[in-house]
């Protein structure tokens, strides 16, 4: 008799071969073994295919799909018809989980009949861990105002999904454009009655230099189309006016925090696309609203980078404020304090 998956886990496969195996010893070795294994083969050019057939000949919870290159988007979306758990789990094939995450998320979501149940990260190669639990308390979320947190943490892999809650309600992954998990994710929050929490680093994200995500091509500018697209979605479904300050702070912190991130020589062309997509509402929101929704450091982006014709003054107070903000996380005037104090001493 055929072993009923709890959980099936999705992974899309591209080019991944030197990380591959190590992505999916960490699935086979869960302490949950009711798990379906669906790895979408996205047109791999190199020896990943042979080594899911590899993996898939001696397990049969192994399921694979082979389908031209279409991008991370595409390939998730093309695994939701072999979808056969309760729940849904999403792998990037160059990342791996650790062994006891299906049983531990599992069990919290039939305990609370969450539709997401989120996780956290650590990032290897990076930065350290995601900054989770500095902003989601452990308790379940249900209204609009419990759920704002989970707007800043829209990793898709970051969370165990019910399968109904995403076919019932058509959640794709939009295709064609990065920040994916950007649109994903609020459509989600938005549409989930329960949000529940398990307290725990599970997923090992690995940074690599030459992924799309950290090679600040010109798929940087999709950020444009996808808050858009966020936009649309929240006036078509009636919540623009509760999201509002949510979703104008991660657009207008989102856009600032790209600048620094996208290569140089496309600078000029990503601060024109911003000019042309600023809004009067943008406008008045960056000169009114407080430090908490807008940095500092993106107020005096928007006021003298984008706005001004900042003189040098100007630009050397914009550029201190953005590098101190990015390495300690704390305003410029705390770091200044702090430094006066230590002379003093």
């Amino acid at each position: 008799m055929a072993t009923i998956s709890k959980i099936s886990i999705i992974i899309p496969v591209y080019n991944v071969e030197q990380y591959l195996r190590q992505c999916l010893d960490s699935i086979v070795n869960q302490t949950m073994r009711e798990i379906h294994i669906i790895c979408v083969n996205d047109g791999s050019p190199d020896n990943s295919r042979a080594i899911l057939q590899e993996y898939a000949d001696r397990d049969s919870r192994f399921e694979i799909i082979d389908k031209p290159n279409g991008g991370l988007s595409s390939a998730r979306n093309a695994a939701y018809p072999s979808i056969k758990g309760k729940y849904v789990l999403f792998v990037d094939s160059d990342d791996w989980i650790a062994i006891d995450l299906c049983e531990k998320t599992y069990r919290k979501a039939e305990v609370t009949g969450a539709q997401m149940t989120l996780f956290s990260y650590q990032e290897e190669g990076g930065y350290g861990s995601a900054g989770l639990f500095r902003t989601i308390t452990p308790n379940d979320k249900t209204t609009i105002e419990e759920k704002l947190p989970v707007l800043d943490y829209p990793i898709a892999c970051g969370k165990l999904w019910r399968s109904d809650f995403l076919l019932d309600n058509k959640l794709y992954f939009p295709e064609g454009l990065a920040f994916e998990d950007n649109l994903f994710n609020w459509q989600a929050v938005i549409l989930a009655e329960r949000i529940s929490v398990v307290p725990e680093r599970f997923y090992h994200y690995r940074c690599v230099s030459s992924s799309i995500s950290q090679s600040g091509g010109k798929h940087v500018m999709h950020i444009f189309p996808i808050f858009e697209k966020i936009r649309e979605y929240l006036l078509e479904s009636g919540y623009y006016t509760a999201y509002r300050d949510k979703f104008l702070s991660k657009k207008l912190n989102g856009w600032h925090y790209q600048y620094h991130h996208i290569q140089k020589s496309l600078r000029p062309q990503y601060v024109a696309m911003i000019r042309e997509s600023l809004t009067a509402e943008d406008r008045e929101f960056i000169r009114t609203a407080p430090k908490k929704l807008v940095q500092k450091c993106s107020k005096l982006f928007y006021e003298k980078m984008i706005d001004g014709n900042p003189g040098l003054i100007a630009m050397v107070d914009y550029y201190i404020s953005s590098a101190i903000y990015s390495i300690t996380k704390k305003p410029p005037r705390q770091i200044f304090h702090w430094i006066i104090k230590r002379i003093k001493k």
